[in-house]
């Protein structure tokens, strides 16, 4: 996409650049002296050169909109992925904690049984 709005840019350099060597060319000319038919030439490519340069400004400030537009979603995908991760850590805590007191019950319940009193009818 860049790469699309530099190449337009440079367009518009040198599609400006023709525009100001003509104009200058016409006013050398025109300072001789210029038959009506080379001056409606210059002035005919003065005029579609100057729609063409409208139009590549136009294109240039689509691929701009196109730019923002990405760079929007970008943003929006990066804070979604790290509302992702923070959810992912929450719930990787949630579950040690629950197998933690899980581990604890199983070993509490292990000594309770262990040091529980023997009933009198239990030879060992």
């Amino acid at each position: 996409m860049m790469t699309r709005l530099k190449a337009q840019e440079e367009e518009i350099e040198k599609l400006i650049l023709q525009r100001l060597a003509c104009e200058q060319k016409l006013k050398e000319k025109s300072e001789q002296g210029i038959p009506a038919g080379e001056y409606l030439l210059f002035k005919q490519f003065g005029e579609e050169s100057r729609k063409e340069l409208i139009s590549k400004e136009d294109e240039k400030r689509r691929i701009l909109r196109e730019i923002d537009q990405e760079r929007e979603e970008l943003l929006a995908l990066t804070k979604e992925k790290k509302t992702l991760e923070r959810l992912k850590e929450k719930q990787l805590k949630e579950f040690r904690s629950r197998l933690e007191k899980a581990e604890q019950k199983r070993a509490d319940e292990i000594t309770t049984l262990k040091y529980q009193p023997r009933s009198r009818g239990d030879i060992s």
